[in-house]
């Protein structure tokens, strides 16, 4: 498997919450709640907005997704104790409905599928989801995407690729696995015809591997890595630095002159119930959940993202969510660049972009009113006990007033 190229590791169940002033009156608004604690990626990228504004979930969008393996790798928790899609479903990490249509259980699986799909469940919920592995060969990798469309999917993502191999028998010692031409290849455009958005990662690969076949697609969203774990941020050892949150890893595979890609970037570092790499499996700022970095993490986030902007707007090509998805990114550069694309994803920007309008919010004025109202009542009752009271008291009697106040409810308190 020296050929394959892995993008590997990392990443639980919050609540965001949202204040809103009526008056001298405070109430907690609970918003979008997510099986696992993507808030702080939730928060940067709008996601937040989709799910508690407009209300979106996935309903009716199938998500297709391709890694290594869904359910043949033996997993384990922050515990030590087996995790499994049987376990992962009791603890509410991922639906039991994922559709598997062909797994893989040779020596290396690490069902990094199972960890994809646990980030996709995580910001659509209510979305269908269909897997295929995507090692074997780049055939099966191909026939892969099609028997996914075949299936119903509507947005297919991978994070598997075949790099270039050096070979002493191959004239200049290069045999291209993934032609433009090739059954990779091909089977995109033919699902992007069709009206299947696809998205890929940009790879884990700087500064030694630019972005290399499929992910070079024109027909292809490609994405590449920010950090956006719970933590403030990290030390990468292997770079020596310290990544912030919101910094582009420094790992993230630079694209070619000839391609504007990676299109755009999307948060890692987000947190699933096992550990991938083992023992090495990364654990920085989520208690019971390991951390899963890399573009891995960061193309399926997108993907899931699209399933509500496609939900949102059935009717939108793939061609119009890509457009969404790159024409809000933020950047901190005009224009595009070769490590950050288009910028940071902003689901609640693109859906803009597409037109949508989200739920009305009640107005104020009638919360007010009624809780004018509610006070009118209280004080009109409070006064008639009085009343009662005076009149059947002895005039030697004292009278005691028991006054009720109102109690602003404590803050909810985000998950680190």
């Amino acid at each position: 498997m020296k050929n394959l190229r892995f993008v590997q590791k990392i990443v639980t169940s919050g609540v965001i919450a949202t204040t809103a002033a009526f008056g001298s009156f405070v109430a907690e608004v609970q918003a979008a709640i997510f099986t696992l604690p993507i808030e702080a990626a939730a928060k940067a990228t709008g996601v937040d907005v989709l799910r508690d504004r407009y209300g979106l979930d996935g309903t009716g969008i199938t998500i297709g997704f391709i890694s290594d393996s869904f359910a043949t790798a033996k997993t384990f928790d922050v515990s030590g104790n087996l995790d499994t899609y049987a376990t992962n479903i009791a603890d509410g990490y991922l639906p039991s409905s994922v559709n598997v249509l062909k797994d893989f259980s040779e020596p290396g699986a690490t069902d990094e599928g199972r960890a994809i799909a646990q980030l996709i469940h995580a910001v659509a919920p209510k979305a269908n989801l269909v897997f295929h592995t995507g090692l074997g060969g780049v055939d099966v990798f191909g026939q892969g995407i099609q028997a996914l469309a075949a299936a119903g999917a509507d947005i297919i993502v991978d994070d598997v690729g075949y790099n270039p191999q050096d070979i002493p028998d191959v004239p200049l010692d290069f045999l291209d696995l993934e032609p433009p031409n090739g059954s990779i290849n091909q089977a995109i455009d033919t699902g992007f015809n069709q009206g299947i958005s696809y998205f890929t990662d940009a790879g884990n690969d700087f500064p030694d591997f630019s972005i290399y076949g499929h992910a070079n697609n024109p027909n292809a969203l490609t994405v590449g890595a920010v950090y956006y774990g719970n933590a403030e941020s990290y030390s990468n050892r292997t770079f020596g630095v310290v990544v912030e949150q919101g910094q582009l890893e420094p790992f993230s595979s630079e694209g070619n002159l000839d391609f504007l890609k990676p299109d755009v970037v999307a948060p890692d570092a987000l947190p699933i119930s096992f550990g991938l790499g083992g023992e090495d499996a990364p654990r920085i700022a989520n208690p019971g959940f390991f951390d899963f970095f890399g573009a891995s993490a960061s193309a399926p986030y997108t993907a899931a993202v699209a399933a509500l902007l496609l939900q949102a707007d059935p009717s939108a090509t793939p061609t119009e969510i890509y457009d969404a998805l790159r024409n809000t990114a933020d950047s901190p550069l005009p224009g595009f660049d070769s490590r950050l694309g288009f910028g940071l994803i902003r689901g609640d920007k693109a859906i803009a972009a597409l037109g949508i309008q989200p739920k009305p919010i009640p107005e104020p004025t009638t919360t007010l009113a009624v809780l004018c109202v509610g006070v009118m009542i209280a004080g009109l009752s409070l006064k008639r006990t009085q009343q009662k009271s005076q009149t059947t008291a002895k005039p030697s009697e004292g009278l005691t007033l028991v006054h009720s106040s109102f109690k602003q409810l404590p803050n909810i308190q985000k998950p680190l």
